[in-house]
């Protein structure tokens, strides 16, 4: 089975929640980079985010950007740790799946294998 979340969905939720709109690029069919522009006179952050590996418990991704950027990584995390690990020395980011009250009934019925990227959507696999 597969779900099909367009950037478009995603980029809407994120300005809805979090008052920013930042954009999305593929660079392969594991790596997005999301940029972010803070002002006119200031020049766009922006981070690699590559997927390594999925399973029903954890998502593990690593990061790539300047150590400026890492640096406010750091600070700007707001999610609880046991949800979202953040090791900025290791560019590494942890989301445990589990973890997450909404997926509990979800992750009963069918367990994550993969994420990948197209041109304009996150492509997740799941199996029964």
């Amino acid at each position: 089975m597969n779900i099909q979340l367009t950037f478009n969905e995603i980029l809407g939720y994120v300005e809805n929640k979090f008052h920013i709109r930042p954009t999305i690029d593929v660079v392969d069919r594991k790596t997005l980079r999301i940029m972010y522009k803070i002002s006119r006179l200031m020049p766009a952050i922006s981070v690699n985010v590559h997927v390594d590996s999925v399973s029903k418990e954890l998502i593990r991704l690593t990061y790539d950007c300047s150590s400026i950027i890492n640096c406010l990584l750091k600070g700007l995390i707001k999610i609880p740790r046991h949800q979202v690990e953040v090791h900025t020395n290791e560019h590494q980011v942890l989301v445990h799946l589990d973890t997450f009250e909404e997926l509990v009934k979800v992750l009963a019925v069918v367990e994550p294998t993969d994420i990948t990227f197209s041109n304009n959507a996150v492509n997740i696999m799941l199996s029964l």
